[in-house]
């Protein structure tokens, strides 16, 4: 009878541990190279830290098997280490507890019926301002605003699961922009007016990035996500010339959506993750589409315009992988 006690409640810890498991499978990268003053050791338990945060937060009421985690990448860059006094057995000694840095995330996708991932999400954020103490975990609450590093972190994985549900349904991901922009609304006035979340000027932040997911203007482009990816790229093993079709028609999207609202983060984070990958795709396509693409994303992607001039110098795209190891989440329909 013990012995069942016993195996009953270790199954249901067991279940307990991977209910909390979070949707995103994060990989963290902390560079702190920058650094020269103080103790590194501090810095191996804020890498720590973020991995236990990142990896044991639910987002969503879906339930995600292992296989179907999204994958993302966090590289924070640490520039600057402020120091408070603590009191020590010897006096006064300086504690590190203010934190500047970068940020730069990347989300990926599986390709159904292949063994390849696409960039989905691919965005950076200069300000990153935040309190971190030896010790003290890594806090989030949805009901009040307790840590800068928490709320950075819980915007990033709001906008990482939204960018991934828009590629499977229409607009898909718009309950975790919506819970982007609850958290944003909780901020204290102070932090709203502080670097990384100001709405003032126009400088590449989460704000803007939130407003531009979120504005009417930019309907084109959360519609595009779809077709570019589940039309699209889910297709391209399939009937390639049908699939590929579909990524131009995303393209044609995309640039309407720049005509309206031009310049804005969420069309560089969409350039940043398809730049390389929209190359590939149209090498070897028939001329007619090779000029649409080109001809729209020079103008979307002003600053790289040359890269997708090279379309046409370029070798025959590869045909992509068309093993099927991958099969769609159940995400696709509504999870269970």
């Amino acid at each position: 009878m013990n012995r069942l006690l016993t195996l009953l409640c270790s199954l249901f810890l067991l279940g307990t541990c991977v209910s909390a498991q979070s949707e995103i499978r994060w990989t963290v990268n902390l560079n702190t190279d920058q650094i020269t003053t103080a103790d590194k050791r501090i810095f191996l338990t804020l890498e720590k830290d973020l991995v236990t945060f990142l990896n044991s937060q639910t987002w969503t009421n879906d339930r995600f098997t292992e296989e179907e985690r999204i994958d993302a990448t966090l590289f924070l860059t640490i520039s600057e280490v402020f120091e408070q006094s603590s009191k020590g057995d010897g006096g006064d000694v300086a504690v590190p507890d203010q934190y500047k840095g970068t940020m730069a995330l990347q989300s990926l996708r599986p390709i159904f019926g292949s063994s390849e991932q696409t960039p989905v999400l691919n965005t950076q954020d200069r300000s990153v301002n935040f309190t971190y103490r030896q010790g003290e975990a890594i806090q989030y609450s949805e009901q009040s605003y307790v840590s800068d590093l928490g709320h950075i972190l819980a915007f990033y994985c709001y906008m990482v699961i939204g960018f991934d549900y828009d590629t499977f349904s229409p607009l898909g991901g718009q309950p975790y922009f919506d819970k982007a922009q609850e958290l944003y609304n909780r901020l204290p006035a102070q932090i709203l007016n502080g670097p990384g979340w100001v709405s003032a000027g126009r400088s590449r932040n989460r704000y803007w990035l939130m407003e531009n997911v979120l504005n009417p203007k930019m309907l084109a482009l959360r519609r595009a996500y779809y077709t570019y990816h589940r039309l699209g790229l889910d297709l391209m093993g399939d009937d390639l010339t049908t699939g590929r079709r579909n990524v131009t028609l995303a393209i044609e999207d995309a640039g309407k959506a720049n005509q309206t609202y031009p310049n804005t983060d969420y069309m560089q984070a969409f350039v940043d993750a398809k730049r390389d990958e929209i190359v590939d795709i149209f090498r070897g396509a028939p001329g007619s589409e090779q000029n649409t693409v080109i001809a729209t994303m020079s103008r979307v992607d002003q600053a790289k315009a040359n890269e997708y001039r090279n379309i046409r110098t370029r070798a025959a795209a590869n045909t992509r992988n068309t093993a099927p190891t991958v099969r769609a989440p159940s995400r696709l329909g509504g999870r269970r």
